[in-house]
């Protein structure tokens, strides 16, 4: 502050001496300049602002723009008091005015079918202002426009052109809702809802694992059976569609068993045992096969082992008698 001051004093000493000015002219800036630097004691050369007095500005602005928002809304106007709902939001995040705004916006943009953006919108106040009144509201009507996501086609561009939304995009939503409300009962029918977007689009690989994280993270959910038995299901079909790795087989099998035991009074629970006896099924009738196709190359060792293969699978029906037979024919 020293140095300041002595600057000051040789620049009004200079011009007082050039300017031919008296003392009087400048004595007044020695009254003044106390009052722009602040106590005397102080090591800061740099003029404080009134972050209140800011604050107040950003405030009353905030209101002003949240009340020409609702008379454009009042009078039918909802792209104007969309845009002034936003700025509130943008440009004065921190007021009182700003998670209302935002909830706003997100209310007027789901009614005119922008679902993507009311999303969006609903996000920003449930990250941004969790102490919001609006807070639950935006919470259940987000969970609505994932589902609607997943169920169908929304409206997906500035022009309102409905579009089928990549599984991507839905399945960002649908954790957006999982991971706001993580205890809520919402949360694990978006994570199963995430598996069925993976599944329906053909990714195998994705699908299980958004089902198995269901049973890991909600295994007490009403949708923990259902995830269960669609990865059994899947590993099945990896396994007919691919290059019959038993594997998968053996794995969908565990699965079921998994199910049966842990949800027994479960609809799934009878959906499992009927897959475990089609796989026995499907297991005895390739043991068969393999049979005959060594008894038919003259390999009678291979073949009656495969047989017999069959007669300890199957303890009864025809593979079991036919397979009776051919050892009988074999032994001869």
């Amino acid at each position: 502050m020293t140095y300041t001051w002595q600057k000051i004093t040789l620049y009004i000493v200079y011009h007082m001496h050039y300017s031919g000015y008296g003392l009087a002219r400048y004595c007044s800036l020695f009254c003044v300049i106390p009052l722009l630097l602040g106590s005397c004691g102080s090591n800061d050369d740099s003029l404080p602002l009134s972050s209140s007095l800011s604050s107040d500005v950003s405030s009353r602005e905030a209101d002003r723009l949240l009340q020409e928002a609702k008379t454009y809304e009042a009078a039918g106007d909802k792209n104007k008091a969309i845009d002034r709902y936003r700025e509130i939001s943008k440009k004065h995040p921190s007021t009182k005015a700003a998670d209302t705004a935002r909830y706003s916006e997100g209310k007027l943009l789901d009614a005119q079918g922008d679902l993507l953006k009311a999303f969006d919108a609903y996000q920003d106040l449930i990250i941004n202002y969790p102490g919001s009144p609006h807070y639950a509201a935006a919470i259940a009507r987000q969970r609505d426009l994932a589902l609607a996501a997943v169920n169908g086609v929304i409206k997906n561009n500035f022009l309102g052109m409905k579009t089928e939304i990549s599984p991507d995009r839905k399945t960002k939503m649908l954790a957006n809702v999982r991971d706001n409300a993580p205890q809520a009962p919402s949360a694990s029918e978006a994570q199963y809802q995430i598996g069925r977007v993976w599944q329906k689009n053909g990714n195998a690989q994705k699908a299980l694992e958004g089902y198995l994280r269901i049973s890991r993270d909600y295994p007490t959910s009403p949708y923990a059976p259902e995830a269960m038995f669609q990865r059994g299901q899947i590993l099945i079909m990896k396994a007919e569609k691919g290059n019959q790795n038993r594997a998968h087989v053996n794995q969908a099998k565990d699965i079921f068993e998994d199910l049966i035991q842990r949800y027994p009074t479960h609809k799934r629970a009878k959906d499992a045992r009927n897959s475990i006896a089609k796989l026995a099924g499907q297991d005895t009738q390739r043991s068969y096969d393999t049979a005959e196709f060594y008894r038919k190359k003259g390999n009678e060792a291979s073949a009656i082992f495969y047989y017999k293969e069959v007669i300890r699978s199957a303890r009864s029906g025809e593979l079991h008698n036919m397979a009776q037979k051919r050892i009988e024919e074999l032994s001869r």
